[in-house]
Protein backbone atom coordinates (compact mmCIF):
# COMPACT_ATOMS: atom_id res chain seq x y z
CA UNK A 1 0.00 0.00 0.00
CA UNK A 2 1.70 2.97 -1.39
CA UNK A 3 2.56 5.90 1.06
CA UNK A 4 1.51 3.69 4.17
CA UNK A 5 4.58 2.26 6.75
CA UNK A 6 4.83 -1.68 6.44
CA UNK A 7 4.56 -3.41 9.54
CA UNK A 8 4.98 -6.89 9.63
CA UNK A 9 3.96 -9.02 12.28
CA UNK A 10 5.75 -12.64 12.52
CA UNK A 11 4.27 -15.24 14.39
CA UNK A 12 0.89 -13.95 14.83
CA UNK A 13 -0.61 -15.52 17.85
CA UNK A 14 -2.20 -14.32 20.96
CA UNK A 15 0.25 -11.36 21.23
CA UNK A 16 1.17 -11.09 17.67
CA UNK A 17 -2.57 -11.25 16.83
CA UNK A 18 -3.75 -8.46 19.24
CA UNK A 19 -0.90 -6.34 17.80
CA UNK A 20 -2.55 -6.40 14.56
CA UNK A 21 -5.99 -5.39 16.33
CA UNK A 22 -4.37 -2.74 18.45
CA UNK A 23 -3.09 -1.53 15.17
CA UNK A 24 -5.70 -1.41 13.16
CA UNK A 25 -7.47 -0.07 15.57
CA UNK A 26 -5.25 3.17 15.47
CA UNK A 27 -5.78 3.03 11.84
CA UNK A 28 -2.66 1.16 10.61
CA UNK A 29 -3.61 -0.04 7.34
CA UNK A 30 -0.68 -1.61 5.53
CA UNK A 31 -0.11 -4.86 7.90
CA UNK A 32 0.81 -8.12 7.07
CA UNK A 33 1.47 -11.39 9.12
CA UNK A 34 3.09 -14.45 8.41
CA UNK A 35 3.07 -18.03 10.32
CA UNK A 36 5.33 -20.79 9.99
CA UNK A 37 2.51 -23.41 9.96
CA UNK A 38 -0.17 -23.38 7.15
CA UNK A 39 -3.09 -24.34 9.59
CA UNK A 40 -1.65 -20.93 11.84
CA UNK A 41 -1.82 -18.60 8.49
CA UNK A 42 -5.64 -19.48 8.17
CA UNK A 43 -6.30 -18.09 11.39
CA UNK A 44 -4.18 -15.49 11.27
CA UNK A 45 -5.72 -14.56 7.91
CA UNK A 46 -8.96 -13.49 9.96
CA UNK A 47 -7.01 -10.72 11.04
CA UNK A 48 -4.46 -9.02 9.02
CA UNK A 49 -3.18 -10.07 5.71
CA UNK A 50 -0.93 -13.43 5.41
CA UNK A 51 2.13 -13.01 3.04
CA UNK A 52 2.74 -15.84 0.32
CA UNK A 53 6.28 -16.26 2.40
CA UNK A 54 8.67 -15.22 5.15
CA UNK A 55 10.47 -13.16 3.40
CA UNK A 56 7.73 -11.38 1.44
CA UNK A 57 6.49 -10.80 4.89
CA UNK A 58 9.51 -8.81 5.84
CA UNK A 59 10.78 -7.49 2.92
CA UNK A 60 10.61 -3.64 2.44
CA UNK A 61 8.68 -3.31 6.17
CA UNK A 62 9.22 -0.47 8.14
CA UNK A 63 8.80 -1.98 11.63
CA UNK A 64 8.59 -5.83 12.38
CA UNK A 65 7.46 -7.81 15.15
CA UNK A 66 9.04 -10.70 16.10
CA UNK A 67 6.21 -12.68 18.03
CA UNK A 68 7.30 -16.13 17.17
CA UNK A 69 8.93 -18.69 19.91
CA UNK A 70 12.24 -17.37 21.76
CA UNK A 71 14.20 -20.18 20.98
CA UNK A 72 14.10 -19.59 16.84
CA UNK A 73 15.16 -15.63 17.51
CA UNK A 74 18.17 -16.30 16.38
CA UNK A 75 17.52 -18.29 13.07
CA UNK A 76 15.01 -15.56 12.12
CA UNK A 77 17.01 -12.61 12.94
CA UNK A 78 19.35 -14.40 10.29
CA UNK A 79 17.35 -15.34 7.97
CA UNK A 80 15.63 -11.43 7.18
CA UNK A 81 18.91 -9.82 7.10
CA UNK A 82 18.99 -9.28 3.54
CA UNK A 83 15.68 -8.07 3.43
CA UNK A 84 16.06 -5.19 5.20
CA UNK A 85 15.60 -1.66 4.61
CA UNK A 86 18.22 0.94 6.05
CA UNK A 87 15.60 2.53 8.64
CA UNK A 88 13.62 -0.69 9.50
CA UNK A 89 12.94 -1.57 13.07
CA UNK A 90 13.22 -5.01 14.88
CA UNK A 91 11.64 -5.45 17.89
CA UNK A 92 10.59 -9.08 19.71
CA UNK A 93 7.98 -9.55 22.45
CA UNK A 94 10.11 -12.55 24.14
CA UNK A 95 10.55 -12.83 27.88
CA UNK A 96 14.10 -13.27 28.36
CA UNK A 97 16.20 -10.94 27.39
CA UNK A 98 19.54 -11.84 28.06
CA UNK A 99 20.26 -14.59 25.50
CA UNK A 100 18.14 -12.71 22.96
CA UNK A 101 20.47 -9.67 23.58
CA UNK A 102 23.83 -12.05 23.12
CA UNK A 103 22.50 -13.46 19.82
CA UNK A 104 21.48 -10.50 18.03
CA UNK A 105 24.69 -8.52 19.26
CA UNK A 106 26.58 -11.53 17.05
CA UNK A 107 24.83 -10.92 14.01
CA UNK A 108 26.56 -8.49 11.55
CA UNK A 109 24.77 -5.16 11.35
CA UNK A 110 21.64 -6.51 13.56
CA UNK A 111 21.95 -3.20 16.59
CA UNK A 112 20.93 -1.19 13.69
CA UNK A 113 17.60 -2.72 13.18
CA UNK A 114 16.87 -4.45 16.33
CA UNK A 115 15.50 -3.42 19.60
CA UNK A 116 14.71 -6.29 22.08
CA UNK A 117 11.13 -6.03 23.86
CA UNK A 118 9.61 -7.35 26.42
CA UNK A 119 5.74 -6.59 26.96
CA UNK A 120 4.46 -7.74 30.17
CA UNK A 121 1.02 -8.84 28.61
CA UNK A 122 -0.78 -11.99 28.01
CA UNK A 123 -3.26 -14.70 28.65
CA UNK A 124 -3.06 -17.88 29.50
CA UNK A 125 -5.16 -18.97 26.46
CA UNK A 126 -2.71 -18.96 23.05
CA UNK A 127 -3.46 -18.47 19.39
CA UNK A 128 -4.98 -15.91 17.33
CA UNK A 129 -8.55 -16.40 17.74
CA UNK A 130 -8.32 -15.26 21.21
CA UNK A 131 -6.50 -11.80 20.67
CA UNK A 132 -7.16 -8.71 21.88
CA UNK A 133 -6.82 -5.27 20.78
CA UNK A 134 -6.23 -4.14 24.19
CA UNK A 135 -4.02 -6.70 25.49
CA UNK A 136 -1.27 -4.01 25.63
CA UNK A 137 -3.44 -1.31 26.88
CA UNK A 138 -1.32 0.20 30.33
CA UNK A 139 1.42 -2.54 30.48
CA UNK A 140 4.48 -2.15 30.98
CA UNK A 141 7.35 -3.14 28.04
CA UNK A 142 9.97 -3.67 29.15
CA UNK A 143 12.78 -2.48 26.32
CA UNK A 144 16.89 -3.80 26.57
CA UNK A 145 18.97 -1.79 23.88
CA UNK A 146 21.65 -3.99 22.17
CA UNK A 147 24.94 -2.22 22.53
CA UNK A 148 25.05 0.02 19.43
CA UNK A 149 21.72 0.46 19.17
CA UNK A 150 20.80 4.12 18.00
CA UNK A 151 19.00 6.16 20.44
CA UNK A 152 16.87 7.47 17.56
CA UNK A 153 16.05 3.62 17.12
CA UNK A 154 15.11 3.27 20.19
CA UNK A 155 12.74 6.40 20.49
CA UNK A 156 11.09 4.41 17.61
CA UNK A 157 10.40 1.29 19.70
CA UNK A 158 9.77 3.80 22.30
CA UNK A 159 6.77 5.25 19.99
CA UNK A 160 5.63 2.63 19.01
CA UNK A 161 4.50 0.58 22.23
CA UNK A 162 2.80 4.17 23.36
CA UNK A 163 0.88 3.83 19.87
CA UNK A 164 -0.71 0.89 21.17
CA UNK A 165 -1.32 2.11 24.40
CA UNK A 166 1.90 0.46 26.51
CA UNK A 167 4.50 1.79 28.96
CA UNK A 168 7.98 1.41 27.24
CA UNK A 169 10.51 1.16 30.43
CA UNK A 170 14.43 1.07 29.16
CA UNK A 171 15.92 -1.55 31.08
CA UNK A 172 19.11 -4.02 31.16
CA UNK A 173 18.58 -7.56 30.02
CA UNK A 174 20.33 -8.96 33.09
CA UNK A 175 17.63 -7.20 35.43
CA UNK A 176 14.96 -7.65 33.24
CA UNK A 177 15.39 -11.63 33.50
CA UNK A 178 15.67 -11.47 37.18
CA UNK A 179 12.65 -9.66 37.62
CA UNK A 180 11.04 -11.95 35.53
CA UNK A 181 11.89 -14.92 36.88
CA UNK A 182 10.64 -14.08 40.23
CA UNK A 183 7.33 -12.57 39.37
CA UNK A 184 6.36 -14.90 35.87
CA UNK A 185 8.52 -17.71 35.28
CA UNK A 186 8.93 -19.60 38.78
CA UNK A 187 5.11 -19.02 39.39
CA UNK A 188 4.36 -20.45 36.18
CA UNK A 189 6.99 -23.66 37.28
CA UNK A 190 5.03 -23.49 40.67
CA UNK A 191 1.17 -23.37 39.23
CA UNK A 192 2.57 -26.60 37.13
CA UNK A 193 3.77 -28.92 39.78
CA UNK A 194 0.65 -27.99 41.96
CA UNK A 195 -1.94 -29.09 39.10
CA UNK A 196 0.01 -31.77 38.43
CA UNK A 197 0.30 -33.37 42.17
CA UNK A 198 -3.71 -32.62 42.19
CA UNK A 199 -3.99 -34.58 39.10
CA UNK A 200 -2.01 -37.22 40.44
CA UNK A 201 -4.41 -37.51 43.86
CA UNK A 202 -7.40 -36.22 41.93
CA UNK A 203 -7.56 -40.17 40.14
CA UNK A 204 -7.47 -42.38 43.35
CA UNK A 205 -10.30 -40.35 45.15
CA UNK A 206 -13.15 -38.17 43.43
CA UNK A 207 -13.34 -35.77 46.92
CA UNK A 208 -10.67 -33.37 45.51
CA UNK A 209 -12.02 -32.68 42.01
CA UNK A 210 -14.94 -31.54 44.50
CA UNK A 211 -12.71 -29.85 46.81
CA UNK A 212 -11.96 -27.81 43.82
CA UNK A 213 -12.57 -23.93 45.18
CA UNK A 214 -12.12 -20.84 43.35
CA UNK A 215 -8.53 -20.10 44.87
CA UNK A 216 -7.23 -23.29 43.63
CA UNK A 217 -8.43 -22.24 39.98
CA UNK A 218 -6.77 -18.86 40.56
CA UNK A 219 -3.72 -20.45 41.61
CA UNK A 220 -3.12 -22.68 38.89
CA UNK A 221 -4.84 -20.65 35.93
CA UNK A 222 -1.70 -20.21 34.44
CA UNK A 223 -0.90 -24.02 33.93
CA UNK A 224 -2.47 -23.26 30.87
CA UNK A 225 -0.56 -21.79 29.25
CA UNK A 226 1.68 -22.51 25.64
CA UNK A 227 3.73 -25.49 26.65
CA UNK A 228 6.57 -24.95 23.49
CA UNK A 229 6.52 -20.96 24.45
CA UNK A 230 7.16 -21.78 28.23
CA UNK A 231 10.03 -24.77 27.67
CA UNK A 232 11.97 -22.34 25.86
CA UNK A 233 11.71 -19.88 28.40
CA UNK A 234 12.72 -22.16 30.96
CA UNK A 235 15.43 -23.35 29.43
CA UNK A 236 16.48 -19.72 28.16
CA UNK A 237 16.31 -18.03 32.11
CA UNK A 238 17.41 -21.51 33.66
CA UNK A 239 20.02 -20.08 36.07
CA UNK A 240 17.90 -16.95 37.31
CA UNK A 241 15.01 -18.89 38.35
CA UNK A 242 17.02 -21.74 39.74
CA UNK A 243 18.12 -18.44 42.01
CA UNK A 244 14.72 -18.04 43.23
CA UNK A 245 13.66 -21.51 43.05
CA UNK A 246 16.39 -22.37 45.87
CA UNK A 247 15.33 -19.42 47.97
CA UNK A 248 11.07 -20.42 48.02
CA UNK A 249 12.54 -24.17 48.67
CA UNK A 250 14.04 -22.59 52.37
CA UNK A 251 10.73 -20.74 52.51
CA UNK A 252 8.56 -23.92 52.02
CA UNK A 253 10.61 -26.09 54.85
CA UNK A 254 10.28 -23.08 57.59
CA UNK A 255 7.06 -23.49 56.88
CA UNK A 256 6.94 -27.49 57.10
CA UNK A 257 8.79 -26.94 60.34
CA UNK A 258 6.53 -24.72 61.56
CA UNK A 259 3.72 -26.96 61.03
CA UNK A 260 2.76 -28.31 64.51
CA UNK A 261 0.78 -27.22 67.28
CA UNK A 262 1.34 -23.94 69.68
CA UNK A 263 2.78 -22.34 66.47
CA UNK A 264 -0.69 -19.99 66.49
CA UNK A 265 1.92 -16.83 66.71
CA UNK A 266 4.07 -17.41 63.87
CA UNK A 267 0.92 -18.57 62.14
CA UNK A 268 -0.77 -15.57 62.49
CA UNK A 269 2.57 -13.22 61.69
CA UNK A 270 3.20 -15.03 58.29
CA UNK A 271 -0.33 -14.72 56.86
CA UNK A 272 -0.78 -11.24 58.06
CA UNK A 273 2.29 -10.03 56.41
CA UNK A 274 1.71 -11.74 53.68
CA UNK A 275 -1.82 -10.36 53.25
CA UNK A 276 -0.12 -6.95 53.72
CA UNK A 277 2.66 -7.76 50.72
CA UNK A 278 0.15 -8.88 48.76
CA UNK A 279 -2.13 -5.16 49.39
CA UNK A 280 0.77 -3.51 48.47
CA UNK A 281 0.65 -5.16 44.98
CA UNK A 282 -2.30 -2.82 44.43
Amino acid sequence: MAGKPKIAIIGVGLLGGSLALALKRRGEKNLVGWNHRAGSRKKAARLLTVAPSFDKAVEGADVVLLCSHSASMGPVLQQMTNHLGKSALIMDVSSVKGAVVREAGAIYGMPRHFVPCHPMAGKEKSGPLNADPFLYQGKYVFITPLPGNPKPLVQKAIRFWKKVGAVPIILDSKTHDRGVALTSHLPHLLASAMIQLYSQNEKKSPVFQKAVGSGFRDFTRIAAGNPAMWRDIVEMNAGAIKSFLAKYRRQLGGLEKNLKKGKGRYWFSFFEKSRKAREGLG
